[in-house]
């Protein structure tokens, strides 16, 4: 396993063909991707770990996506020597739409796949409350109703007052998000949904099918929202599928990695 101060690569040794970034929901490090380490054949994965949390807790959390994904390119960048997809989950889902687009931008050879999970298509506003605004007695409350944090963390005085600032502004970035129109991506997207997922319902999932001009998978997992948790085996099936199907179609030519476009990067207005 390698580090750096913005991914942890799980790799557990050799160098598989293709390479998995994985980015976490709100309020997560790169450690939930952890078991995933060795569970894909082809596949190494490598998990983006946000400034608040971890080993980068004494940094202040950043609650602007695109000032979050213009910090976090460079360092992607350097790492992708191979051909890789993209996976995101709620928040990381967002993040990871938002990092394949501007990987273009700069140049980049695009991801194989990009597997979106729990995050409405971007363009739909939000049916949940506002977060990241409330006060701390009702944010924690939310968040009980959100899951995803254990119990004996949120009724930890000590330890909420430690992660609060790091949880809004995970929501702000998601949550004050303004999407605008953009071509039909190059790259197949896969949609993974919770059946009782009462965040995002299927149909705000489906309608990610409008965001690629290519292949487009809708994949229905049962669980609720953190579905990727209660189902893990059935989601890195799922990944598996993915990944096998590049496997099978791909000549595996070598990668082209970054073009000179890539040198001139600026965040998209």
């Amino acid at each position: 396993m390698t580090t750096d101060n913005w991914f942890t690569d799980f790799n557990l040794g050799g160098r598989a063909p293709y390479l998995l970034v994985c980015f976490p929901y709100s309020g997560a490090g790169a450690n939930v991707f952890r078991s995933w380490a060795g569970a894909l054949d082809n596949a190494d994965v490598l998990a983006a770990l946000l400034p608040g949390r971890e080993r980068r807790i004494a940094e202040p959390a950043i609650g602007d996506l695109e000032e979050l994904v213009a910090a976090l390119l460079p360092a992607l960048i350097s790492r992708l020597d191979r051909p890789y997809l993209l996976f995101g989950h709620s928040m990381g889902a967002l993040i990871a739409y938002r990092v394949a687009l501007e990987l273009g931008r700069r140049g980049v050879q695009p991801p194989k796949h990009l597997i979106v999970s729990g995050y409405r298509s971007p363009e739909l506003s939000s049916r949940n409350r506002l977060l990241h605004t409330l006060s701390d007695s009702e944010f924690v409350v939310e968040l009980q109703r959100y899951g995803g944090t254990p119990n004996e963390v949120l009724q930890h005085q000590e330890t909420m007052q430690l992660l609060l600032p790091m949880l809004r502004a995970d929501f702000r970035i998601h949550e004050t998000y303004r999407h605008a129109p953009q071509p039909a991506a190059e790259f197949p997207i896969a949609a993974f949904t919770g059946r009782a997922d009462h965040l995002v319902p299927g149909e705000d999932m489906a309608a990610w099918r409008d965001k690629t001009a290519a292949d487009f998978q809708h994949r229905l997992f049962d669980g609720g929202h953190f579905f990727i948790s209660e189902q893990r085996q059935a989601v890195l099936a799922a990944l598996q599928d993915i990944v096998n199907e590049h496997i099978k179609d791909d000549i595996l030519l070598p990668f082209a990695g970054i073009t000179h476009a890539a040198a001139g990067f600026e965040p998209a207005v």
